[in-house]
């Protein structure tokens, strides 16, 4: 650049305009570090896994044969539902109720519907007759190359986005016996369970008198020398990080009201980052601490816990 092109109130300008540019940058940069979610999700692949059909004649044989041996084990009480319950209540709603009349729009669906008569039939029993006519299906499914790319094409384009998978009770359900069945680490299964104990535990504190994570919040930030002290938490000025932190703190009581209220996403993104973000304004405050902030304290400590055992299933 040429300066003497430039009249001196000119460049004065020119450098107040560059500062100032590089203020704003440096501020989203900062803005960006302290509202950042760390908890992001692009894809389910298990979930891909579960609804997606098996593929080969080995893996049919190796399926029924792991469904014949671990059913016993599985229905140990007799009050548990068997697999081919829970798998006709998960086609029902996900496969029969979604996917195939969506696809009947375009296509005829017959293979596709004749292929999962035959799963069924090898969930109720896993015969080796059944397992060749689960072959057979599967064959002449994927002979029709049309209709496969159309059903592939569905399920990465619905089930690639945790927001579209709500965690329904028939998803769950049969998403715990498959990986039972497939014998897969007893961590990869647990999630309905230790959903269920992270309901249990917030209905026992609503039960034992507390006030809720909302509650506890909203009374914090309302106090007076409380809220003086979270304006000087830097990570407390964001608004995004203020939105967050409400988001999840409902989603929680939603969670206590209804077990299966929530998304993939709800449970697996928003919920957690919202949770780490008050965790962490909450640190700052450990000089400081009301009965309020240590009562939210405590609260937090076993939504920490499930999440540390939970997170890394997907």
């Amino acid at each position: 650049m040429n300066l003497r092109k430039y009249p001196s109130h000119t460049f004065a300008l020119l450098l107040f305009c560059g500062s100032t540019c590089n203020n704003q940058y440096i501020s989203q940069e900062e803005e960006g570090y302290y509202t950042q979610n760390d908890f992001q999700l692009s894809r389910i692949e298990s979930f891909e896994k579960t609804i997606f059909t098996l593929e080969s004649p080995d893996e049919i044989s190796d399926f029924r044969k792991k469904l014949a041996d671990r059913t016993k084990k599985w229905c140990t009480t007799d009050t548990e539902k068997t697999p081919d319950e829970l798998w006709n209540n998960f086609f029902k709603e996900e496969i029969e109720e979604k996917i195939i009349k969506n696809l009947q729009q375009k296509h005829d669906t017959t293979l596709l519907e004749s292929y999962y008569d035959r799963f069924g039939k090898l969930f109720k029993a896993p015969t080796k007759e059944n397992e060749k006519e689960l072959i057979s299906a599967m064959k002449k499914l994927q002979a029709n190359t049309t209709l496969m790319q159309a059903f592939k094409i569905y399920i990465a384009e619905e089930y690639n986005n945790p927001e579209n998978i709500n965690l329904t009770k028939a998803i769950l359900a049969y998403q715990e016996c498959l990986y039972f069945i497939q014998n897969k680490p007893e961590k990869n299964y647990m999630l309905h369970n230790k959903l269920k104990r992270l309901q249990y535990y917030l209905l026992k504190w609503e039960k034992d008198g507390h006030k809720t994570g909302q509650q506890l919040w909203e009374s914090i930030q309302k106090e007076t020398k409380t809220n003086k002290l979270l304006n000087e938490v830097k990570s407390y000025t964001y608004q995004k990080n203020k939105e967050a932190i409400a988001k999840s703190l409902e989603l929680l009581d939603e969670l206590t009201k209804d077990l299966y209220s929530l998304s993939y996403k709800d449970l697996l993104e928003t919920l957690p980052h919202g949770i780490k973000k008050l965790n962490g304004i909450l640190y700052q405050l450990e000089l400081k601490k009301t009965d309020d902030i240590k009562l939210l304290t405590s609260y937090l400590k076993y939504i920490g816990n499930f999440y540390s055992n939970i997170y890394n299933l997907y």
